[in-house]
């Protein structure tokens, strides 16, 4: 086109047949990707009389270096050596970043498919999640120019027998998750419903708040968004996108299914090492996802496509100046510094500059997003392993803290070859002085981890900020107590934790619902332990371990920083309890358990005294003395 982009539509076959020889495109394609400067490739099948059929691969380069401004191409080189670290460390994904049309950095980095050996590249498609959210808000944006709806209509006129509480909810409170509604917890992103049945069990939830009167971020918003397009379009949501949206942006790898993507084309999920396949793959209707993710998440997209989007809201190719006005405007605060637009979240950069952003994720894939107008610059991150490497969620902060205000990034030692026998020989059990725990260094496999023994060590090993070590003994109590009436029927610990924000009757849902997943698979429930609490980055963290007949489960309970014995959530995905260990020297180790956490060096040394020994020592611990093996 007249931006030198060019588009392979509707790629007819995923393998062609020359000389005799079954020819896949994406295998070239992912092999050119890997040159330095290639930009875009495709690779497609032509009729030829000899051969029957030949390749023909077209090649965009990248613009050379010399055109690069010199703080650019810094930013550029520090960026490629800090993800490259991080792929030795387990990463894989993709980092696209622009200053107006062109890419200066695009590159894929680790494996998207480890069964094929297919490594990411700019063109991967990967689910995008919740970043669904912004294409549904531009969606209602467009049909308001229309004249076929205002966001100011109470949802009364899209949908029949609207409970009275709810007649006041409008567009818009759904837009900026507003309304006071919630998620009905019966309905997973993969469960067979059908839209009526969706609608009516998603209002007979009770409110959280009156509408207008607060901020509780739920997908059913966004779904009963999608629910009206259908209604209002008399076709399915992606079909209204993808006519109105993706096709008007140059956006021809981006949907649930319309793209038709061959095989080879999808990045592949990990959880936890282990393959999980594709959200394509699991259960949906014949036109795209159930209700329960459609609309607001799990399209799917690419980096350059993304990017594509970018260009076309900024050039105003699918949104006018008053409706993107609206569109990113801070309608409704998130409860920090930050403001919810329509399907974004709206920010201030390190230098005051304005910037528009939202990710998305399942536990497996993750995406995040962000554009600063006032910069031109667009940051894109895809990745397939967020389960085992969760620097994702903090990445594209530091991206973009590095080319807007050149911020450094965050130290990552250097891994150094040591041999499994040597790092086994650090295996053992580390006391600390006084009875106040241990550190426990185990093998696993070649890898060495160690996991803390005793709620001081665990604060030690997992807190990266300096605390209060009170502060986390209260946090352990107010938890233990919290648990124990619960396991009576007595709530009100819980409902006050939580500042009276959660209604008592969802509180006892909820837990019989978390009992239900941590019993179904391991038995009875028998008792539990609070293993401790630790200082992550933005929040304290106190983990619980269930005992049951057959196994034992972690949650994670996340505590407000500023207010304190203010209860945010909780996760079974929360803090690793066993860090992996990596070598950065002959008795120097560091910690990573995928960037969650800033890496703590771990050196082991001599023991004074006539009983000898072997002294650990955790880099910045101010809590306690040396453990000694």
């Amino acid at each position: 086109d007249e931006d030198w982009y060019f588009y392979v539509v509707d790629r007819k076959k995923d393998m062609f047949i020359s000389g005799g020889e079954n020819v896949y495109p994406v295998e070239i394609e992912s092999v050119l990707y890997q040159h330095p400067a290639v930009h875009m490739a495709a690779v497609v099948g032509l009729p030829d009389p000899k051969w029957g059929e030949v390749g023909l691969a077209c090649v965009v380069l990248k613009p050379g270096a010399a055109a690069t401004p010199a703080d650019t191409a810094a930013a550029v080189a520090d960026t490629r050596t800090y993800l490259s670290r991080l792929e030795r460390l387990g990463f894989a994904g993709v980092v696209l970043v622009a200053r107006g049309d062109d890419p200066v950095f695009a590159e894929g980095f680790g494996l998207a498919d480890r069964e094929h050996g297919l490594r990411w590249t700019p063109g991967t498609v990967s689910t995008v999640g919740s970043i669904t959210k912004q294409f549904t808000g531009a969606a209602i944006l467009e049909l308001e120019e229309d004249r076929r709806l205002a966001v100011t209509d109470p949802i009364g006129r899209y949908f029949p027998d609207v409970p009275a509480d709810k007649s006041a909810i409008t567009l818009h409170h759904l837009l900026t998750h507003s309304s006071g509604l919630s998620d009905p917890e019966k309905y997973g992103d993969f469960t067979p419903v059908d839209t009526a049945t969706y609608v009516r069990a998603v209002l007979a939830q009770p409110l959280l708040f009156k509408p207008g009167k607060g901020y509780e971020y739920a997908n059913a918003n966004f779904s009963l968004l999608g629910v009206i397009i259908e209604k209002l379009t008399g076709g399915s949501y992606e079909a209204f996108l993808r006519k109105r949206l993706f096709l008007p942006a140059g956006m021809f790898e981006t949907g649930y299914i319309l793209p038709a993507w061959g095989e080879g084309r999808l990045a592949q999920g990990y959880l936890d090492g282990k393959p999980w396949g594709t959200v394509l793959g699991r259960p949906m209707a014949q036109d795209g996802p159930y209700w329960a993710l459609r609309a607001n998440g799990g399209l799917h997209s690419t980096a350059y496509d993304m990017l594509r989007w970018a260009r076309a809201l900024v050039g105003g190719r699918v949104l006018s100046a008053a409706s993107l006005e609206k569109y990113w405007a801070p309608h409704v605060s998130e409860g920090g510094d930050t403001f919810y637009g329509y399907g974004w979240s709206i920010a201030t950069g390190p230098g005051g500059e304005k910037v528009v952003t939202h990710n998305g994720g399942n536990g497996i894939f993750f995406a995040d997003m962000a554009l600063v107008p006032e910069a031109d610059l667009v940051v894109v991150l895809m990745t397939n392993v967020i389960s085992e490497t969760r620097v994702a969620n903090t990445l594209l902060e530091r991206i973009g803290a590095r080319f807007l205000a050149g911020e450094a990034y965050p130290a990552i030692p250097e891994v150094v070859a040591l041999d499994p026998s040597a790092l086994a020989s650090f295996a053992g059990t580390y006391k600390l002085p006084g009875g106040a725990g241990a550190f426990r260094l185990t093998m696993d496999g070649e890898a060495l981890v160690i996991e803390a023994e005793g709620r001081q060590a665990f604060a030690m090993l997992h807190s990266v900020r300096d605390g209060e070590p009170g502060r986390l003994d209260t946090l352990d109590k107010l938890m233990d107590r919290i648990i124990q009436a619960n396991r009576k029927g007595d709530f009100g610990p819980w409902f006050e934790a939580y500042g009276g924000r959660i209604p008592m009757e969802r509180l006892k849902t909820r837990w019989s619902e978390i009992m239900g997943e941590i019993e179904g698979p391991r038995g009875r429930f028998l008792r539990h332990e609070v293993l401790g609490s630790a200082r992550t980055q933005e929040r304290d963290e106190t983990v619980v371990r269930f005992h049951c007949e057959r196994g034992t489960a972690e949650l994670t309970y996340v505590w407000d920083i500023e207010r304190e014995g203010r209860l945010l959530g909780m996760s079974m995905r929360g803090l690793a309890l066993r860090l992996r260990l990596y070598p950065s020297g002959e008795r120097e180790l560091f910690t990573w358990d995928g960037g969650l956490r800033p890496p703590k060096i771990v050196r082991l040394g001599e023991a004074a005294g006539p009983a000898g020994g072997t002294t650990l020592t955790l880099s910045d611990s101010k809590i306690a003395a040396a453990a000694v093996r």
